[in-house]
């Protein structure tokens, strides 16, 4: 716990640090005030997770965990580039349990994500840009809840392939251009790792080879078994450094149909500062 606060502390001061240098960086030359082609993004956000496992429990489980994310965003005229590294720390806890036992469990998320889109042409009276294109995504969740004996581990490990599709509009807001955009994106194929019921002692098995055996479990699934829908709003401010701020606002929901289903959904608010380089 201890070091989980010392890192959004340090997260903090970095975005702090951060924020004064871009915000009062001296003026560029009107050439370096042209949109910027690539940046570097880091920046930090909270986290609400819902989430059902029956690899889990049958009760429904609530929580919340520090985002972090880092990342590199590429803009040309008429193409988007993002790649993005999703961390989430926290805990969950059953939303309903009299249980006489301590019930909250540890959370943690990885998202690694790669999308590339293409300007598809202007609608609405050319008022928005459409983009369109695909997304690379793998998602790890693991949850620890050392007070379940049958589902003491568990996790979701799930790589797929998705249409992205992005719309943007320009708005005026303080005497500069912002942009404004949604991104959708909807599965195509996934490929998912989940456990058994999983306790201590089937890491500990000498006889047991526990990785040969998630293998065995893994499963190529469409969008009947395995539904991934990630919506994000997001607004770009640009500074008179050449840099950008970022805020957004993620949706994030899956849910796995197999012998044992499981349904999460996620809501993320994130801060980010966007480098030029």
């Amino acid at each position: 716990m201890q070091r989980t606060k010392a890192m959004i502390n340090l997260g903090w001061v970095i975005l702090i640090g951060g924020f004064s240098n871009i915000c009062f960086g001296q003026e560029t030359t009107e050439t370096q005030k042209k949109t910027p082609d690539r940046f570097i993004t880091y920046g930090l956000g909270t986290m609400i997770v819902k989430l059902n496992d029956e690899h889990m429990s049958d009760l429904n489980y609530k929580g919340g965990s520090v985002h972090i994310n880092l990342g590199g965003y590429k803009r040309k005229k008429n193409t988007l580039r993002n790649f993005q590294i999703g961390i989430g720390i926290g805990s969950i806890s059953p939303k309903d349990d009299n249980r006489q036992i301590e019930p909250k469990g540890q959370y943690y998320r990885v998202d690694l994500s790669y999308s590339q889109q293409y300007f598809i042409q202007s609608i609405l009276n050319e008022q928005i840009r459409w983009y369109s294109g695909g997304k690379v995504k793998s998602h790890t969740n693991i949850r620890l809840n050392p007070q379940l004996d049958t589902g003491f581990i568990t996790f979701l490990l799930a790589n797929g392939f998705f249409a992205s599709n992005t719309f943007e509009r320009d708005v005026k807001m303080f005497s500069r251009m912002v942009i404004v955009g949604w991104q959708l994106d909807l599965p195509l194929l996934n490929h998912t790792i989940r456990p058994s019921f999983l306790n201590v002692f089937d890491y500990v098995n000498p006889e047991g080879n526990w990785v040969k055996e998630r293998v065995d479990d893994s499963r190529w699934y469409a969008i009947n078994k395995y539904s991934n829908i990630t919506s994000t709003i997001y607004m770009l401010y640009p500074l008179s450094s050449s840099n950008i701020i970022r805020l957004s606002y993620e949706w994030d929901f899956y849910r796995i149909k197999s012998m044992l289903e499981a349904t999460s959904i996620s809501s993320t608010i994130s801060f980010s500062l966007l480098f030029k380089f």
